[in-house]
């Protein structure tokens, strides 16, 4: 295939301040072990610590593995913002243009949709613990709106402030709050040492035994992989902040560094926690599973308060990481054609102030009308994971079209044996868990029809671009790679 021209042109070309290193980028993938705060929990009460801890640490090691190959792409395509999906449409552009849309609209919705989901349980914890006799509601007419919903709101708008001023800002309130977040993380890490109350009787397994779903338990573990992916694959988002790092090394060592943090904190902590809270009583609590847990190692003082200031901390994180996150995603798909021009704009501070505000109000309207956020959450994976496949099949694409096309770091020669095991797993991951996801109690078909409604919205505003204001075909791109 004929070689094409690695310049990108100024239609597609980002105007991203080059502020950041490595290790900032990390700080605000750091967010992606406080996610095992808000899910874990349901997990091992639904299969057992055991068999948790395995599903877990699987879906981050996957999550590890992928960054390899999204760190060569990154190589690629250094001067564009976006990340995943901005792979995705690059190697899909010539094929079927549309692709990149779906991906790029199904990746942003997946990380927009976590602050009001994050936002709203943040709001939550912090009423019933201090405020827990502020039970009245602002009647809107359309909707109720609680202390919860107003603090979630307020959180939004707090994390929003740093976010304009660039994701250097952003990466210095995830270094001060996961700094706080590793003391609670290294203690249950250290448990089966320094704690008498760990039993190893408490790590059971429930895959696969009497009365298992069908498949001996497979099917149930695959669904829980498909809800547990977004979380392990989130250290994905070092690659969107490509074009904001000052060395071309930058994005694979925050993608190699994140990714095997990642996994570490999914394969120790689950270990420690599940030896310190039996499945019974996960089960009857399971958001206070790491504050019961907490207790049994540090018996003392005012342990509540601590974890749960410690559990907020980890979901502002959430917050401030899928804000950043988004934003680029969004900027990137308007680079590149696949949604209105309109969140093409920077403000003055170089940072994609439109596509910021444009998840700000979305989450505001949805924590306002959905009295149920998380049901939006398990909707919005379905774009997100569709997204993930896309690249890393599309890794593969890349390979073959454009084999000299300039990368400055380039994977092994395991890397595209790698690329189909990872599209061959992820396909089945997405079709199988998906169709599953009732059996875990999470999801459903109103679900289903909630995140396919959001993948044929991308569809509507990429003809709206291509057609109404840069009147191009839709099927294929005609303009130059990037």
């Amino acid at each position: 295939m004929t070689h094409e021209p690695q310049t990108v042109p100024a239609e597609h070309s980002s105007a991203l301040q080059r502020t950041l290193r490595w290790q900032d980028a990390f700080a605000l993938a750091m967010a992606v072990s406080g996610g095992i705060f808000v899910s874990f929990g349901a997990t091992m009460a639904a299969i057992g610590a055991l068999s948790a801890l395995v599903l877990w640490a699987l879906a981050s090691a996957i999550g590890w593995l992928q960054n390899n190959l999204f760190a060569e792409m990154a190589s690629m395509f250094k001067d564009k913002p976006g990340g995943v999906p901005t792979y995705a449409y690059e190697a899909w552009r010539g094929r079927f243009a549309p692709a990149g849309a779906i991906a790029s609209f199904g990746y942003w919705f997946g990380w927009a949709a976590v602050l009001s989901i994050v936002s709203v349980t943040a709001g939550g914890v912090i009423q019933a613990r201090w405020f827990p006799e502020q039970t009245w509601a602002l009647n809107l007419g359309v909707a109720q709106l609680g202390l919860g919903q107003l603090l979630g709101i307020g959180i939004i708008l707090a994390i929003l402030v740093p976010n304009l001023f660039g994701a250097q800002p952003a990466a210095w309130v995830n270094k001060v709050v996961g700094a706080a977040l590793l003391i609670p993380l290294l203690m249950f890490i250290a448990a089966p040492a320094i704690s008498g109350q760990w039993d190893a009787a408490n790590l059971t397994w429930g895959l696969g035994g009497p009365g298992a779903d069908a498949w001996g338990g497979w099917q149930n573990a695959i669904a829980w992989l498909y809800l547990i992916g977004w979380t392990a694959y989130g250290t994905e988002m070092c690659a969107a902040f490509t074009p904001e790092y000052r060395s071309t090394k930058d994005a694979r060592k925050a993608l190699f560094t994140s990714g095997g943090y990642t996994f570490l904190m999914f394969a120790l902590v689950p270990l420690g926690v599940g030896g310190l809270v039996d499945q019974e009583a996960a089960s009857a609590d399971v958001g206070g599973i790491f504050v019961n847990a907490f207790a049994a190692v540090l018996p003392v003082g005012p342990v509540a308060d601590i974890m749960l200031l410690i559990l907020l901390g980890a979901l502002l994180m959430g917050v401030n990481s899928g804000m950043a996150d988004a934003s680029r995603a969004l900027y990137g798909a308007a680079l590149d054609g696949l949604v209105p021009r309109q969140l093409e704009k920077l403000n003055r501070h170089g940072i994609p102030a439109r596509a910021l505000w444009t998840a700000v109000v979305m989450n505001i309207v949805l924590i306002i009308l959905v009295a149920n956020p998380i049901s939006i959450l398990v909707a919005a994976n379905l774009g997100y994971l569709l997204a993930i496949l896309l690249a890393v099949a599309g890794f593969l694409v890349l390979r073959r079209d454009h084999p000299r096309m300039e990368r400055p770091f380039r994977a092994g020669a395991y890397a595209v044996p790698l690329a189909a095991a990872l599209t061959v797993y992820g396909a089945a991951v997405l079709v199988i868990g998906a169709l599953s996801s009732e059996i875990t109690g999470y999801g459903g078909p109103l679900e289903l029809a909630i995140g396919a409604g959001i993948l044929l919205l991308s569809l509507v505003l990429f003809v709206i671009r291509r057609k109404v204001q840069d009147n191009l075909p839709l099927v294929r791109d005609p303009r130059p790679a990037a």
